[in-house]
């Protein structure tokens, strides 16, 4: 192999592991929202019991909008690495 070769292999290999590793902390980032939902809802439940659905909504809204991009971000990746 050419050192060019090498150096090409090692780029594909860091991209590599770069979509992995972004692809976890979005999994992870997207659990922790999970979680913090939950206290939330717990929260205004307890404090504010007529603004909970409104609440419950928005979060759920906004985790619904994380997670079609992060199935766009995987598609994406997967469709790249189909044409290769």
């Amino acid at each position: 192999m050419t050192e060019k070769n090498i150096d090409l292999d090692c780029l594909k290999m860091k991209a590599k592991d770069l979509a992995y590793t972004s692809v976890g902390i979005g999994i992870l980032a997207f659990q922790k929202v999970q979680v913090r939902r939950r206290e939330l809802s717990e929260e205004i439940d307890k404090e504010f019991p007529q603004a909970k659905a409104f609440v419950i909504k928005q979060v759920e809204t906004t985790i619904s909008n994380i997670a079609m991009m992060m199935t766009s971000l995987i598609t994406s990746r997967n469709d790249t690495q189909a044409s290769k």
